[in-house]
């Protein structure tokens, strides 16, 4: 009963966030950069999912604003690993999309394809946010703090264009 209601709460927060996520991004912020590359509050995704997951590394470096090149360089060192870590998620997700869409054009999904794909889905998510933290608290020892939390940031919004872009198309669930 326990868990049925964590994956009720689960559920309904997801569906928030998801319904909210397209506003949140669209809202105009002060102070936001105008190059072509910047992962901006108040843009629109202007990168498809498949654009992101190829154009990730370049985007936040271009973002980053690195005082040098052995910044930079320090950055990288630990960012690939996590990227790398974050492509496979990525990828797992968005099967795990596709598995869903094909569900859904079968008809209604059964209960136990349900929780296999809510409990996929949360598995998903729990290991992209333990790997960002894993990433940032990496990032502390090569970097200021304003830094990790800009690194933060961008990686947050990347992954808000991401889903948007991948669930858009994604009907609710009947």
């Amino acid at each position: 009963m326990k868990t049925m209601k964590r994956l009720i709460n689960g559920v309904g927060t997801l569906v928030l966030a998801l319904s909210l996520a397209p506003a949140a991004i669209a809202q105009p912020t002060a102070g936001t950069a105008a190059m072509p590359s910047e992962v901006a509050a108040g843009t629109q995704p202007q990168f498809s999912s498949d654009e992101l997951e190829d154009r990730r590394q370049e985007i936040v470096v271009a973002n980053m604003k690195f005082s040098d090149d052995a910044q930079k360089s320090k950055f990288l060192e630990v960012y690939v690993p996590y990227q790398l870590k974050l492509a496979k998620t990525l990828k797992a997700r968005r099967h795990l999309v596709e598995e869903f869409d094909q569900e859904q054009q079968n008809g209604v999904i059964s209960g136990a394809q349900a929780t296999k794909l809510l409990n996929s889905g949360l598995n998903l998510d729990r290991g992209v946010e333990v790997a960002l933290a894993s990433y940032t608290h990496q990032l502390k020892t090569v970097m200021p703090e304003e830094q990790v939390i800009r690194a933060y940031q961008l990686d947050k919004r990347l992954n808000a264009l991401y889903y948007t872009d991948l669930f858009s198309s994604t009907p609710l669930v009947h």
